[in-house]
């Protein structure tokens, strides 16, 4: 019984879930519906396990509003990280006065990379001349 009368309910749910999108977000019904069908948000709902369809309205649009800008700043944080690794690569081959190649070659060969962004949150707020000696001293220890 439970089961159809979700899928009874599944429609009206996004119909008002959309509205409110539109609403909220001033998005025309296409965006809004780019903006819902995109989400994780609309994949649980649609699930037959899932109970989301009992929610308000306005507790689905935070749950999404919410999931919207995690997403967002993993995309900012990523392109933050990627701007530091450039960083790091370009300045690591002047302070090296060597080739791109042979700089990539370097990083790849010791995970420099991988290691930078592990410690991306620390080293990143530190000087130019910092990080190219604490790159510097991980390669080293990484040779022996």
């Amino acid at each position: 019984m439970e089961k159809s009368l979700e899928k009874m309910m599944f429609p009206f749910k996004v119909q008002q879930l959309l509205y409110t999108i539109i609403e909220k977000k001033g998005l025309g019904v296409e965006d809004a519906l780019q903006y819902l069908y995109s989400s994780e948000l609309y994949e649980q709902l649609s699930s037959e396990s899932s109970y989301l369809w009992q929610l308000s309205t306005l507790n689905l649009y935070d749950l999404l509003k919410k999931e919207k800008r995690l997403k967002k700043q993993n995309q900012n944080n990523t392109a933050s990280i990627l701007l530091f690794l450039i960083f790091c690569l370009e300045n690591y081959k002047d302070y090296k006065n060597i080739g791109a190649k042979e700089t990539l070659f370097l990083f790849n060969k010791y995970n420099v990379l991988d290691y930078l962004e592990e410690v991306y949150e620390t080293l990143h707020t530190q000087s130019k001349e910092y990080i190219m000696s604490e790159i510097d001293n991980y390669i080293k220890n990484r040779k022996v």
